[in-house]
């Protein structure tokens, strides 16, 4: 085998390997370099390297003593960072709260101390403002930022917001846990700056807690 063969075959291992090691996270979450290696069968070293790899173009990063995957990742549309589950137990609720008001639902997660959105469902009438998967969210004014802030210190109050961005936009931004170290917000988003009505404000919040209660076990 040639010097060139022999180099295509550990570059396409490489691969193989980062492969595994962001299956194997989408499956358990944020983990440790012991249970990623007992979940790939990889020596720890190679995870170690694939990992530190892996983290410089943000598709893993560190969380507390473990890793997860990072925002490369939900920006592309391939994993969902904090709770694996999320976005699928979230996908029906988010719906629901989407054809009971007509506003557009939005579903954003905290990562690296960011509000990256990671699911979209359109309202019956289009907005001057409108998010899109994968996107950062910037701007303390923005009701879901305020919301990602609170959340992070432990205030799982909703926020809302009347024309603030957008004097033809109303917000309302409700935080949840999805596991013992992670947030994510659902919002809702309807045309005109005099606020959301009392009814979509309970409901937005009441479909983030059956997000929440789904993801810890608890029955719908």
């Amino acid at each position: 085998m040639s010097s060139a063969e022999v180099a295509e075959d550990a570059s396409r291992a490489v691969i193989r390997g980062a492969f595994e090691v962001l299956a194997a996270m989408e499956q358990l979450g944020t983990c440790r370099v012991s249970e990623v290696q007992r979940h790939c069968g990889l020596p720890r070293t190679t995870v170690h390297r694939l990992l530190a790899q892996l983290a410089e173009v943000g598709a893993v990063e560190r969380s507390g003593r473990g890793w997860r995957l990072g925002p490369t990742l939900v920006e592309l549309g391939a994993g969902v960072p904090a709770e694996p589950r999320l976005r699928r137990v979230a996908r029906r609720p988010l719906l629901e709260l989407a054809n009971a008001t007509g506003g557009l639902v939005a579903l954003s997660v905290d990562m690296s101390g960011h509000a990256v959105v990671v699911e979209v469902f359109p309202g019956r009438t289009p907005l001057p403002l409108e998010p899109e998967q994968g996107m950062v969210l910037g701007g303390s004014q923005m009701a879901v930022v305020r919301a990602h802030e609170q959340a992070r210190r432990g205030d799982m109050r909703a926020v809302v917001d009347a024309g603030g961005i957008h004097p033809d936009l109303s917000c309302v931004a409700a935080p949840m846990k999805v596991s013992s170290r992670d947030v994510a917000v659902v919002w809702l988003m309807v045309p005109g700056g005099a606020g959301v009505p009392e009814p979509a404000i309970l409901a937005t919040r009441r479909i983030a807690g059956v997000i929440a209660s789904s993801l810890s076990g608890g029955r719908l």
